[in-house]
């Protein structure tokens, strides 16, 4: 049995339920898991805000991985402290909203700063997000914002899937240079910079924590889980994950509405009555 000293997590579709609830089983195996120092850190796309009830929930006290890794910080004493931060450049995040504003009227523009989500309006897209992330988002002028100093961590475009489709291919006709886009869903387009991944978070935090990759766990169940289930030392995909995703793990769990984190890692970690 490989020894696992770290475990890297996604969230949506992974650790939550199609309710977005954690189970009772996952959350007394990662109270097991802290008691024996194997940290369980929670990696996802979203903020730093919208992790923590999840955090707060597992009785995490590890560093969260947000916005597939471009902040990774740390909730201590009712404060964020950043370890790591890989920001969008000021003009190349311009660029991207100038062409979405002006090609895509329909879809919901996001701006993620640190813990700070912006939005121009609080449309449909905004007040869905809010439900399920139990935070609410700042209604600015967005433009002004991204002209400011301000470190931009993420843009989160949300719409049709057809209009979602439609922005991806007039992004890669963009060729703007140090941006990086993908779908978390098919209503869902992340843009983070360039450099930005999971694996990297990974990476890091096997830094952190001074653990071989070789001893890391990483499980996910979307296409930007792929790098760090590939590259963990044991990868697992969820069942509720495209095919492509469950080609690329060492194992394909259950569903995520079948227990499928905690069936993982008990079978994983070799932990029986757990």
């Amino acid at each position: 049995m490989q020894e696992i000293s770290l475990i890297l997590t996604d969230i949506d579709g992974t650790l939550l339920d199609s309710q977005h609830q954690v189970s009772p089983e996952s959350q007394a195996l990662i109270a097991d898991l802290a008691k024996k120092a194997i940290p369980v850190v929670l990696a996802s796309a979203r903020s730093p805000r919208g992790m923590l009830p999840i955090a707060e929930k597992i009785q995490s006290t590890t560093p969260l991985v947000c916005f597939n890794g471009a902040l990774i910080t740390q909730y201590e004493e009712g404060e964020f402290h950043h370890l790591a931060s890989l920001t969008l450049e000021r003009l190349d995040a311009l660029v991207v909203y100038q062409l979405i504003a002006s090609k895509f009227p329909n879809i919901s523009i996001n701006v993620y700063s640190e813990d700070r989500w912006l939005v121009e309006a609080e449309d449909d897209w905004v007040k869905q997000e809010e439900e399920i992330t139990e935070i609410r988002a700042e209604v600015v002028s967005l433009k002004d914002f991204l002209n400011g100093n301000h470190p931009i961590h993420k843009i989160l475009c949300m719409g049709s899937p057809e209009e979602i489709k439609a922005l991806e291919t007039e992004l890669a006709k963009a060729k703007i240079p140090s941006i990086d886009f993908q779908r978390s869903k098919d209503s869902y387009l992340e843009i983070v910079n360039n450099q930005v991944s999971k694996l990297s978070a990974l990476k890091t935090l096997a830094d952190h924590y001074q653990v071989a990759i070789e001893n890391t766990l990483a499980i996910g169940d979307n296409y930007n889980d792929v790098p760090m289930i590939q590259h963990a030392g044991v990868g697992i995909a969820m069942g509720n994950a495209p095919l492509p995703v469950q080609q690329a793990a060492d194992f394909v769990t259950k569903t995520n509405d079948e227990n499928g984190f905690y069936n993982a890692l008990v079978d994983c970690l070799g932990i029986s009555n757990a």
